[in-house]
């Protein structure tokens, strides 16, 4: 997959931002043609990035629409994470997940949903990221959209 990568890391298929000051994430309006237009998100720990991919058809389980919200790239284990990511199928809430640890480099967390068969329909997705250090929780939220209608014909 093809990363184009911008001020603040805004990936064409994937979102990443960076846990640090002056990230950017995505407005929630959906832009086929073009990135969609930045927003600032919150300063978070260690440089740890969080990142959201588009809703998309799984590809390990098949008839499955999912997405997966990571939290990579730290360079010490974070000491607390969470993560909720939710699914919506055109602004109806689908599928939701949740994780959480202690001591991990990275995390990952994904919400799958099977469609009826034979429907096309869009989607997005928003997740929560937290790393809690120091007693202090350092959080940003992203939201992504399907490329367009996803279909399940089989």
């Amino acid at each position: 997959m093809r990363r184009h990568i911008l001020t603040g890391a805004i990936a064409t298929a994937c979102l990443l931002v960076p846990f640090q000051a002056h990230a950017m994430a995505p407005s929630s309006a959906p832009a086929p043609a073009a990135a969609p237009a930045p927003q600032p998100a919150a300063a978070l720990w260690d440089q740890c990035e969080a990142a959201l991919d588009s809703p998309h058809e799984s590809h390990t389980n098949p008839d499955v629409i999912n997405v997966h919200a990571d939290i990579k790239g730290c360079k010490q284990k974070m000491p607390e994470y969470s993560i909720s990511v939710t699914l919506y199928k055109e602004g109806t809430q689908v599928a939701h997940d949740t994780g959480s640890g202690k001591n991990k480099f990275k995390a990952r967390v994904v919400a799958n949903w099977p469609p009826p068969k034979g429907e096309c329909h869009s989607y997005s997705a928003s997740a929560t990221f937290t790393i809690t250090a120091a007693g202090k929780a350092h959080t940003t939220t992203l939201t992504n959209h399907s490329q367009g209608k996803i279909c399940i014909k089989k």
